[in-house]
């Protein structure tokens, strides 16, 4: 079993690293939802047929990754649990920050399984990576492709009123609690242990 660093006599905090699977997933999965909304965002300003039906594509398989990611997330998750950071975290904390977490698994999982019921209700059949067939999930039907398609939007606007606040969380860990969180699920480097505002 794995032991964090100990704090000495001076108050330091005692942090440990997650894992790098943990850490690579998180990454991944940030990077790729960026560059998958970057996409349809810049296809929204562009008139070029082939190219935006490129981005469209990107978009989709991008998502289609996410969610592969996702479910990987989960099963880590299951079996490493979380690595705990902050010294002496309240309950409700705890609570607070595992609801946050599974919401956004929840809201990503949601946002990807709509867009892929949106492409079948557009009659497009999905192939993951272009090659592996997926299942429909609907039927073609184009009243419910306007249904699904603010669905989905909606679900992006739920996402990022998620994501906002666990960005304003990780840096209020950092800059204000100094309590290592953040530096905790950065990739690569080394820890340090550093007093607690008000702990100097």
């Amino acid at each position: 079993m794995r032991q964090p660093m100990r704090s000495s006599a001076s108050d330091s905090l005692a942090i440990e690293r997650h894992p790098l699977v943990t850490r690579a997933l998180h990454w991944a999965t940030a990077v790729i939802l960026v560059v998958s909304v970057s996409a349809i965002l810049y296809r929204e300003t562009i008139e070029h047929k082939t190219l935006r039906q490129v981005l469209m594509e990107l978009h989709r398989q991008l998502g289609l990754l996410v969610l592969l990611l996702l479910v990987a997330r989960v099963a880590v998750r299951s079996v490493k649990g979380l690595v705990n950071h902050a010294p002496g975290p309240s309950a409700a904390r705890r609570r607070a920050a595992t609801v946050a977490h599974w919401s956004m698994y929840g809201v990503i999982a949601g946002l990807v399984l709509l867009g892929w019921a949106l492409c079948n209700a557009h009659a497009i059949h999905l192939r993951l990576f272009g090659v592996i067939p997926l299942p429909d999930l609907v039927a073609a039907d184009s009243d419910l492709a306007d249904t699904l398609s603010d669905y989905h939007i909606w679900a992006a606007w739920v996402l990022l009123s998620l994501v906002v606040p666990h960005v304003l969380a990780a840096l209020w860990h950092h800059y204000i609690r100094r309590d290592g969180v953040l530096t905790a699920m950065l990739p690569g480097g080394s820890l340090s242990r550093r007093p607690l505002s008000g702990q100097r």
